[in-house]
């Protein structure tokens, strides 16, 4: 069979093409750190770098969600501890006002304290982070509460905003403020609003021991504390399996790196021996390759 020069030259060029890309596929190891580059360098582990590559895009997304969790629960749990002051000062305001000794003056001079009292409470329960009413459940447009005609409304909504925190659970971020505030649901719940308005009425008219007068309320106030501190109880409860949940992630995303690691990555020395192995492998073909096509015409007419 007769060999021709372009027979001869489709075959170098061919083994040098291969040769190039064995040096290219080395060299491009060396540049990344890492054997599969491709799906065509490893078919399955590369199947199983990309599913862990999901799985760790989804440990972010729940990270991500805890940690908007824990800084909804912070601003929540800062207003109840205030709430829970203020509601101390009245009881301490009401015990003393319950005393026979105080004049009628003294009591009607004491709910003007209770009314800016109530002023406070009802500014914290329309506390706004980030454009958001965070005791007005789903509703957003306006402020929950607002206070006319001696009593105090909910404009808000009994939603509560669960976050994503892992493949098979979710955490609330919110209290509805009308349960929170006004006992909404609750078995022996109190509204708080209407408490400081009572003590301030019974003050105003020195009602001291009357069905709404001021001892009825020292009563009424310890509900009102006790109904804030299980809120506060809860969010605790909230932020400790927030963190646990966070401490979980960051250690699956170590394990989850680990195991990519050990699909993915290069050894480094056998990398670089195989680069320098093919390097000059490519060189000599070249040398090879610049001697066998080298002869033309005018050689083969001397």
């Amino acid at each position: 069979m007769r060999v021709t020069q372009q027979t001869i030259s489709t075959q170098v060029t061919e083994g040098l093409q291969r040769s190039y890309q064995r040096l290219a596929r080395t060299q491009e190891a060396i540049t990344t750190g890492h054997r599969i580059n491709h799906l065509s360098d490893d078919p399955i582990g590369a199947a199983r770098v990309l599913g862990l590559l999901g799985f760790e895009q989804s440990l972010n997304q729940y990270e991500k969600n805890l940690n908007t969790a824990l800084s909804a629960f912070e601003p929540a749990d800062s207003v109840l501890d205030t709430v829970v002051d203020r509601l101390v000062r009245a009881k301490e305001l009401a015990i003393s006002m319950a005393n026979d000794s105080n004049s009628p003056d003294q009591r009607l001079q004491t709910s003007k304290e209770v009314r800016e009292l109530f002023n406070q409470v009802l500014n914290f329960a329309n506390t706004s982070v980030e454009n958001r009413f965070i005791f007005a459940g789903f509703i957003n447009g306006t402020p929950p509460f607002s206070a006319g005609g001696g009593a105090v409304t909910y404009a808000g909504d009994g939603g509560e905003i669960f976050v994503q925190t892992s493949s098979i659970s979710s955490i609330a971020i919110n209290v509805p403020g009308d349960r929170l505030f006004q006992g909404v649901g609750l078995a022996a719940g109190v509204d708080i609003f209407d408490i400081y308005l009572d003590l301030e009425s019974a003050l105003q008219n020195n009602d001291v021991s009357g069905t709404d007068g001021i001892r009825t309320q020292i009563g009424r106030i310890d509900i009102a504390i006790d109904q804030v501190l299980s809120f506060r109880a809860e969010f605790g409860a909230r932020v400790d399996h927030a963190r646990v949940a966070k401490e979980a992630i960051s250690v699956m995303k170590i394990q989850n790196n680990q195991r990519r690691s050990q699909i993915q990555d290069a050894d480094a020395l056998a990398v670089y021996s195989d680069f320098t192995r093919y390097q000059q492998a490519f060189q000599a073909a070249l040398q090879s390759a610049s001697e066998v096509i080298r002869p033309s015409l005018l050689d083969f007419l001397r």
